[in-house]
C-alpha cells in the first residue's frame, strides 16, 4: 500500500455514515455549540491520533493498537486492547452495513423497512469479503476511489450552503439545563462515532510501503482534514435546516432546503457513496485485528492462516464477515454505533499511555511528538472526560465483552496451545 492508499484508507475510516446522520443529534445535545462540539471531540481524537503516529513510527507489522499495548504493558493488556479493538470494528462494520440501506432508502423507497435493509447489508458484507480475499491491493484501490468520490457531494454541500447560512444560529444557547461544558461533552460524545476510524491506518503497516513514514503522515492529515470538514458541515447544517433539532436525514434535508430537491438527492447519493466507502475500509482492516491475535498466539493460529495464492488472512476475513452479518441481522445502526462508542476508548487510552513507555523500551520513533509527555497526557485526560458520556448499559456490555475476550484467551493458553503441542 502506498501513501495515497493509506490516506484513502484513513479518510474512508473516518468519513462514513456518521456525518450524514449525526449532525441533528449533535445539535440536540449541544445547541448553538454543536459546531464547537465537533472541535472538542475532534481535538481529543487528533491528540490520540498523534499518539498513534508516534507508536506507528516503530511498527512494521499488522496489529495497530494491539501491538502497541502488548509491547508496552505485556500480553494480557495487549490481548484486552486487541480484542476490544476487534469488537469496536465489528460493531462499526455492522452499524454502517445497516445504515447503508437506510441511506439508500431515501432514493429507493422499496428499501424502507428492516428486512430489505438487512438483506442488503448481508450482500454488501459478503461482496467485500470476496474482494479482500483476493488480495489487499484490490481492496485498497476500491478504498481510494470511494475516498475521492464521497468528498464531492460533501464539498458541494459546504460550498453552496455557506452562502445561505443564518449566522445568528451559531449564537444559540446550549439546551435547557446544560452548561457550556456539558453541551460540549454531550455533543462531542454524540459526534464520536463519526470521528473514529483513523486508527485503521496503522493496522495494515505490515502491508504498507515505508510504513514508518507513510503511516503517521496518512493518519495525521486524514484526521485533521476530516475534523475541519465536519465543523464546516455542522455550521452549514444548523444554519440552513428549517428545524435542525428534528432532522431525520440532516444533510439531504438541509441541502433540499437551501438549493432545491436536486441538491437533496445529490447529497443522498453522496451519503450512499460515503457509507460504502467506509465499508470498504472497515472490511479491509477488521480481519487484520483477528489475524494479528492469531499470529501472536493470543487466539488459535488458524485465524492467522493466509491464502497461499493471494497472501490474505482468509480465515479471519470469513469469520469477521459472518459475525458482522449476524450483528446486522440482530441490531440496527443506532444500537451498534452506541456499542462502538463504548468500546473504542479501550484502544485509545492504552495507546496514549504507551507512548512514554515505548520511548524508553523500544527506542526512537520515525515520528516523535514534541513537548515530552504533554500530548499523551492531554489525550488521555480528554478520553476520560468523554468516557463520562457513556450510558450505563453500554458500559456494562463493554465490560462483559472484554471479559469474554480475556476468557477465550485464557482458555486457549491453558488448553488449546497445550493440546496442539501434545499433538505435535
Amino acid at each position: 500500500m502506498t501513501l495515497l492508499d493509506c490516506v484513502g484508507l484513513g479518510i474512508n475510516g473516518i468519513i462514513g455514515t456518521g456525518i450524514f446522520l449525526l449532525p441533528a443529534k449533535v445539535f440536540r445535545n449541544a445547541g448553538g455549540f454543536s459546531w464547537a462540539a465537533w472541535l472538542a471531540i475532534g481535538g481529543v481524537c487528533l491528540l490520540v491520533g498523534l499518539c498513534f503516529c508516534e507508536t506507528a513510527g516503530r511498527a512494521e507489522r499488522n496489529g495497530g493498537p494491539y501491538l502497541y499495548a502488548r509491547d508496552a504493558f505485556g500480553r494480557w493488556v495487549g490481548v484486552a486492547v486487541g480484542w476490544m479493538a476487534l469488537m469496536a470494528n465489528l460493531f462499526a462494520y455492522g452499524a454502517v452495513a445497516r445504515g447503508f440501506g437506510r441511506n439508500l432508502s431515501f432514493l429507493v423507497p422499496s428499501l424502507n423497512g428492516a428486512a430489505p435493509q438487512i438483506a442488503l447489508a448481508i450482500a454488501v458484507i459478503a461482496g467485500l469479503a470476496a474482494l479482500n480475499y483476493r488480495g489487499i491491493r484490490p481492496g485498497a484501490l476500491t478504498s481510494d476511489f470511494f475516498s475521492g468520490a464521497k468528498l464531492i457531494p460533501i464539498l458541494l454541500f459546504v460550498g453552496l450552503g455557506l452562502l445561505f447560512v443564518d449566522w445568528h444560529r451559531l449564537a444559540l444557547p446550549p439546551p435547557a439545563g446544560e452548561t457550556k461544558l456539558e453541551a460540549l461533552k454531550l455533543g462531542g460524545f454524540a459526534a464520536l462515532f463519526a470521528c473514529t476510524g483513523f486508527e485503521y491506518v496503522p493496522v495494515t503497516a505490515g502491508e504498507t510501503d515505508n510504513p514508518r513514514r507513510n503511516v503517521p503522515l496518512a493518519l495525521f492529515f486524514a484526521l485533521l482534514g476530516s475534523v475541519l470538514l465536519y465543523v464546516v458541515v455542522q455550521i452549514v447544517f444548523m444554519g440552513t435546516h428549517p428545524d435542525p433539532g428534528r432532522a431525520d436525514k440532516p444533510l439531504a434535508e438541509a441541502a433540499a432546503a437551501f438549493a432545491g430537491p436536486w441538491m437533496g438527492r445529490f447529497v443522498a447519493v453522496g451519503s450512499v457513496i460515503s457509507s460504502f466507502g467506509y465499508l470498504t475500509a472497515v472490511a479491509l482492516v477488521t480481519p487484520r485485528y483477528l489475524s494479528a491475535l492469531g499470529e501472536n498466539g493470543e487466539l488459535p493460529a488458524v485465524f492467522a492462516r493466509t491464502n497461499p495464492r493471494f497472501g490474505t488472512p482468509s480465515i479471519a476475513i470469513a469469520v469477521t464477515a459472518l459475525v458482522c452479518a449476524g450483528l446486522a441481522v440482530f441490531a440496527d445502526f443506532d444500537r451498534l454505533s452506541d456499542l462502538n462508542n463504548a468500546a473504542v476508548f479501550a484502544q485509545y487510552v492504552p495507546t496514549c499511555l504507551a507512548v512514554p513507555i515505548l520511548r524508553r523500551t523500544k527506542g526512537p520513533s520515525a515520528f516523535r511528538l514534541p513537548l515530552g509527555p504533554t500530548i499523551p497526557v492531554l489525550a488521555t485526560l480528554g478520553c476520560i472526560l468523554f468516557l463520562n458520556g457513556i450510558k450505563r448499559d453500554d458500559a456494562i456490555f463493554s465490560v462483559g465483552t472484554l471479559a469474554v475476550g480475556l476468557a477465550l484467551h485464557g482458555a486457549w493458553r491453558a488448553f488449546g496451545r497445550r493440546a496442539v503441542a501434545e499433538a505435535g
